[in-house]
């Protein structure tokens, strides 16, 4: 344990550590604090002296040039921090502490010395205003309490030092930590730092925003409300913005609620400029909107199934009874004599004709058993899926049509843990994406474009990517491609029901569908499963 003295010590050096001071370039406020002092007391040198461990440093000087620190050994300066008052040493000759220091027998030639007590705000002496002669003077009472409302300044700019840094470490805080878009602007509204989120939002990396206009990040008819705003910010001190718009590297609008206030950084002032993204509250509105259109849907579905699905199979029985019909009559007549030609090509006709009437008519069974999902499901159980293996089987059963259309990359995380689910459901989802990205892509073959599935984990998710190389989605699209019955597939080439239903399907197993597209470049669709097994009620997760 140390002893008190030098206890005492080390928490001295500690303040002064804390201010972050020592070292630093020249700065005018205590350059001119210096000058003040010197002409008060009528010497031709004073100083702001740092009593550091081994030395004390001059963060100002007058009448010193040259000269920015000595051994503390010799200094006057150590003496006067054991003071609370003003340490006067009117000739320094004739004081034996100081008459055979080399400050006194040689250059500066010390004679007259006053020094009052820097103080930190926790009570430590960090060091001196000093005053220096080198001839014997004396200090007059006006003198002395001048150089005492000088040091108070020193001490008012090194507290306001302690708290910029305590200002500068919340922002550096709140930027590295905010899952908002921050931006910390200069008085003229330029951009003078970013947390990574705001880089993100806009596509740009920091280097790219530093120094840019902030209104200038600003759609061209929304610049004119945004700059009035921050010519308040500096009036008011804070400011609101919703649905402010914010250009990305792509040039797309990102809304965003913005939060701004004043910051007092020393003499300097900082706009701190918090955006919230609308984007993810417009998603989940969305998403809200959808599942009532989900559940509309579901409650239409239960109602019109069973009504549409017993006529179907009536018709889909009797159409199949009138195709073997038609194929034996056509058997008999082969063998009959005679058989005239045109008779012949009706039952061709008839045969097509009975064809596209079975084909039509799966059809709808088929649209009457996806409609049938909204509002059933069947009882299945939940167990432990390995997605590596359910997207294998998915891909052989879409061989045939890969191999014409597209080369298969594959990039499976082989540690991936098992998905609690249900294997035919995610089957069923694995597989209208596989095919819905095959028939984005309907020319140029295997040499031009590429099926890519990954798989990877992601905290407790595990994640799924299948992409495309194909034709993209437009983005006046995107919003709707969730929709049931919406499809841009050609007419009779897709119910429109795919996507809704594995987009309800991962919904309700508790994850999550996204999609990424860019027209002309691809598509990418998202899923994040949640890992493990979980406590759920399958028809809960199964049915609508």
């Amino acid at each position: 344990m140390l002893p008190p003295g030098l206890q005492y010590e080390e928490k001295r050096l500690q303040a002064l550590r804390r201010h972050d001071i020592l070292d630093t370039p020249p700065e005018s406020e205590y350059d001119d604090i210096v000058q003040l002092a010197a002409r008060l007391c009528e010497v031709p040198m004073a100083l702001v002296s740092l009593v550091d461990r081994e030395r004390q440093w001059f963060k100002a000087n007058v009448g010193l040039p040259g000269v920015s620190e000595t051994e503390r050994c010799i200094s006057f300066c150590t003496f006067a921090i054991e003071q609370e008052q003003i340490l006067v040493v009117e000739d320094a000759t004739q004081d034996v502490r100081f008459a055979t220091s080399p400050l006194v027998t040689s250059a500066p030639f010390i004679r007259f010395y006053a020094g009052v007590p820097i103080q930190s705000e926790d009570g430590f002496h960090l060091g001196t205003l000093c005053v220096i002669d080198s001839k014997p003077r004396t200090l007059t009472e006006a003198q002395r309490q001048g150089l005492l409302a000088l040091k108070r300044q020193v001490e008012l700019h090194l507290r306001l030092r302690i708290q910029v840094r305590q200002a500068q470490a919340r922002n550096r805080q709140l930027l590295e930590s905010s899952s908002d878009a921050v931006f910390v602007l200069d008085e003229a509204g330029r951009v003078v730092e970013v947390n990574p989120v705001a880089g993100r939002l806009l596509g740009l990396s920091p280097p790219q925003l530093i120094e840019a206009s902030f209104v200038s990040l600003a759609p061209e008819g929304e610049r004119e409300s945004l700059g009035r705003a921050l010519q308040d910010l500096l009036v008011r001190g804070s400011v609101r913005l919703e649905n402010q718009g914010l250009l990305s590297a792509r040039g797309e609008r990102v809304a965003l609620d913005l939060s701004a206030s004043l910051q007092e950084v020393g003499s300097a002032r900082r706009l701190l400029v918090v955006g919230h993204d609308l984007t993810e509250k417009r998603r989940l509105e969305q998403q809200s909107i959808q599942n009532d259109r989900l559940a509309s849907v579901g409650a239409l579905a239960a109602g019109i199934a069973h009504e549409i699905n017993n006529p179907v199979a009536y018709v889909l029985s009797n159409l199949s009874y009138l195709e073997r019909w038609r194929d034996d009559l056509e058997r008999q007549l082969a063998a009959t004599p005679g058989f005239p030609a045109h008779v012949a090509d009706l039952l061709v006709e008839a045969k097509e004709v009975v064809s596209e009437s079975l084909d039509g008519c799966k059809r709808i069974r088929d649209i009457v058993r996806d409609m049938r999902f909204f509002s059933h499901a069947p009882d299945e159980s939940l167990a432990p899926v390995d997605i590596n293996a359910s997207l294998d089987f998915v891909l052989r059963m879409a061989q045939s049509e890969l191999k014409r259309t597209a080369r298969l990359e594959k990039d499976y995380d082989l540690a991936l843990p098992p998905v609690f689910s249900t294997e035919s459901r995610l089957s069923q989802v694995f597989l209208n994406l596989v095919i819905n990205a095959l028939q984005a892509m309907p020319s140029g073959g295997p040499q031009r474009h590429t099926l890519r599935v990954r798989t990877a984990r992601e905290g407790e998710h595990v994640r799924v990517d299948v992409s495309d190389t194909g034709h993209g989605i437009p983005p006046e699209v995107l919003p709707r491609i969730f929709d049931p019955f919406f499809t841009t597939k050609p007419a009779g080439s897709g119910t429109g029901l795919g996507l809704s239903i594995s987009h309800s399907l991962i919904q309700k197993m508790g994850g999550e569908m996204r999609v990424r597209s860019e027209p002309g470049n691809g598509t990418t669709f998202t899923l994040l499963l949640p890992l493990g097994e979980r406590v759920v009620d399958p028809r809960t997760v199964l049915a609508s």
